[in-house]
């Protein structure tokens, strides 16, 4: 039950039947497991995404009496025939959109090692953004094969949970990595227009307000943003330190 609790209610019930199901020499899929490709997005034309690769040496076991080792590839495995849980947090920006969680393993039975991504909040609770299973291959990295489209708001008292888990066994099965790739996205307005010359129907209403929110920009003059007119290459330094978040010393 300790295993339960440490996954919490959200999904508990659903783990305790696959636990209870699955004999150590055929797995089943976890349930509400994504389907899963071995193509990475890439391959289908997505290119604005940003990859964040967690090695499995940065995870750490469900408690420190936990046995588990580091392969010569550096990747993780524990006991045979055992159930293991590891952890690791998730360090992304606020507004970013999730869809996709990739699991790079080497395993000689299907779904024997799964990863899900759980939201936590300052509460303790628990909710689930995807999880998949491994597939039967030497290494490489099962991705789920459509976007998951979750937005991470990232606010404060909340946090964002990786959890592989290694189902028993008679073999030694090994992960490697967790890779998340996720997309900036530019979030509802709050509040009516910045600028007189941007309503809330202009086509760039969105992003020009982003911009002002972020502090990026302040406009052209007293209320208006100047939608139409060109872009000095110094206006366009002024752009981009801001946004990059760029900065010198004092002297």
């Amino acid at each position: 039950m300790t295993m339960i609790r440490s996954i919490g209610p959200v999904l508990g019930s659903a783990l305790i039947a696959w636990v209870c199901a699955s004999p150590s020499s055929a797995q089943v899929p976890r349930p509400n497991a994504l389907p899963t490709t071995l193509g990475a997005p890439s391959a289908f034309g997505i290119n604005s995404y940003t990859v964040t690769t967690i090695s499995a040496t940065s995870f750490t076991g469900r408690t420190s009496s936990m046995s588990y080792a580091t392969s010569p590839s550096l990747g993780r495995y524990g006991g045979v025939d055992q159930l293991l849980d590891y952890y690791v947090g998730l360090d992304l920006p606020a507004g970013a959109v999730i869809d996709y969680i990739g699991l790079n393993t080497t395993t000689d039975t299907a779904f024997v090692i799964g990863v899900e991504l759980l939201r936590r909040d300052r509460f303790g609770n628990l909710s689930p953004v995807g999880n998949l299973d491994s597939t039967i291959h030497d290494w490489d990295t099962d991705i789920n094969a459509s976007p998951i489209g979750y937005l991470w708001h990232g606010r404060t008292g909340e946090a964002l949970i990786l959890h592989v888990q290694n189902g028993p066994n008679p073999n030694f099965q090994f992960f490697g990595w967790v890779e998340v790739w996720w997309k900036r996205s530019v979030g509802p307005v709050v509040g009516g227009p910045t600028f007189n010359d941007v309503p809330s129907g202009h086509p760039f209403y969105q992003y020009i307000e982003a911009l002002a929110a972020s502090g990026i920009t302040g406009g052209c003059g007293t209320g208006i943003y100047c939608p139409n007119n060109n872009v000095t290459r110094g206006q366009m330094a002024v752009f981009l330190a801001k946004a990059l978040g760029l900065h010198w010393p004092a002297n």
